[in-house]
């Protein structure tokens, strides 16, 4: 998810530095509701903002207000687009705070859910008898912060190693079913001009990365060698073998081909989910990346679409059951503390949460992994590159982030860790202690 929302779709996937936790470290949480609350004329006035932004999004989530308000005409729900964190967060420690809130990912709720900004759902829950078990488990964990459900996930996303296949197929290559294998591959569909910089790069390990709005890649790296940023308790593990062990993998790539060398083939290339960005402009053979990545293909540059192809992330020939890790990650819909329509707002993000053939439309819509176990058939389904992000969530190898009061702030640590080691050539250990430091000002 970008750090400034989803305009236009363009960002789906979590992005660390959103908001850093101790912005809102002991806030006081307003009581009031704002313009929101029974009108003259008798309904219920809801006020929602959201982030996917406007464009086709916007108007399907219109389309789902205006079913839900035919099912209950006593409602009326009016949505914004807010991609602006700091602004929600000021309307709701201000005292003014929207119904619902539809987060683009769910870095912010740790912190906003321990300073009381956001209504626990538990007991609405209970008192609904939400059968959770509709959900994705994974996505439903997404949502909890110390075992409490703060939100309800709508629409999830992971990623998984999209490659070229003309590519492949011009230097006799497979994809790779080993992260050994894959780098070997990105060395071979690796091609440097006459002037010494990189034409055509195999791999670039974070790419999208946070500068895109994305998630910084390290921290899938570090569950596909066997790590864990958290211990069973909760407390944050950046130093944990694996997790240098993968960061250590990602500066080999720098190292072998050069740091100012790759970097410059990234930045002279156009914006990320345009035609001219590395991928979509046949350049860069293999990207870590999410099912929408393919959707934008076929709208910027066709002839390109037809070539991507996607294979579940290879893990080390040593970690073989890492095979398909990934991180998971879900839209949050959550009721702010001070909504003065709490009953009715949860009553809307129960029905947009658990009603299939909503979520089936929107995840047609957006190229979004349902965050349902069942949905009724969408035409995105047929894609087999669509339906391996799909499959994979609901493995074991599809990770949550564990949400905390810091965990927003430790999210970002690990990013500029990830840039450090790569473009200053920082060892993988110093960088990573770094973050050690920094979490003990958290």
């Amino acid at each position: 998810m970008g750090a400034g929302g989803r305009q236009g779709g363009r960002a789906r996937r979590r992005a660390f530095g959103l908001l850093a936790a101790v912005l809102i470290a002991g806030s006081a949480v307003g009581c009031g509701g704002g313009s929101s609350g029974a009108g003259a004329d008798g309904k219920i006035h809801l006020t929602m903002w959201q982030q996917w932004g406007g464009g086709h999004e916007e108007a399907e989530l219109q389309s789902i207000i205006d079913q839900y308000e035919k099912l209950h005409p006593n409602v009326t729900i009016t949505q914004t687009p807010v991609t602006n964190n700091a602004k929600i967060l000021a309307a709701i420690t201000g005292g003014n705070p929207p119904d619902i809130v539809d987060l683009g990912n769910s870095l912010s709720l740790g912190a906003w859910a321990t300073s009381g900004a956001v209504t626990p759902l538990t007991s609405m829950l209970q008192a609904a008898h939400v059968n959770l078990p509709v959900f994705n488990a994974r996505a439903l964990d997404g949502m909890k912060v110390g075992g409490t459900i703060y939100a309800l996930p709508f629409q999830s996303f992971d990623a998984a190693l999209l490659y070229n296949k003309k590519l492949f197929a011009q230097a006799g290559l497979q994809p790779p079913t080993t992260l050994e294998q894959l780098n070997a591959d990105a060395a071979k569909l690796t091609k440097v001009n006459s002037s010494g910089q990189i034409s055509q790069l195999g791999f670039a390990p974070n790419y999208p990365s946070a500068a895109q709005g994305q998630t910084c890649p390290l921290e899938s790296y570090g569950w596909l060698f066997g790590g864990q940023w958290f211990n069973s308790a909760g407390k944050a593990t950046p130093l944990n073998p694996a997790n240098v062990a993968a960061l250590q993998w990602e500066q080999h790539f720098y190292t072998q081909f050069g740091a100012q060398k790759v970097s410059n083939f990234l930045s002279s290339a156009g914006a990320y989910l345009t035609g001219g960005d590395p991928f979509e402009s046949g350049k860069l053979a293999m990207m870590f990346d999410g099912p929408w990545t393919e959707q934008y293909a076929l709208a910027n540059n066709p002839a390109i679409a037809k070539d991507v192809g996607v294979v579940k992330l290879p893990a080390p020939a040593s970690n073989p059951q890492g095979t398909g890790t990934t991180f998971l990650d879900s839209n949050p819909q959550f009721i702010p503390a001070g909504s003065k329509n709490t009953q009715a707002a949860f009553d809307f993000i129960e029905w947009e949460t658990t009603t299939p053939s909503v979520t089936a439309t929107f995840a047609n819509t957006v190229a979004n992994v349902p965050q349902l176990a069942k949905v009724p058939a969408f035409s995105l389904q047929k894609d087999p590159l669509f339906q391996l992000y799909v499959t994979e969530a609901a493995t074991p190898q599809a990770h949550t982030w564990t949400l905390s009061s810091t965990s927003s702030a430790y999210g970002t640590d690990i990013c500029q860790a990830e840039q450090s080691a790569l473009l200053s050539g920082t060892s993988a250990q110093s960088a990573l202690n770094s973050v050690v430091s920094n979490l003990a000002q958290h």
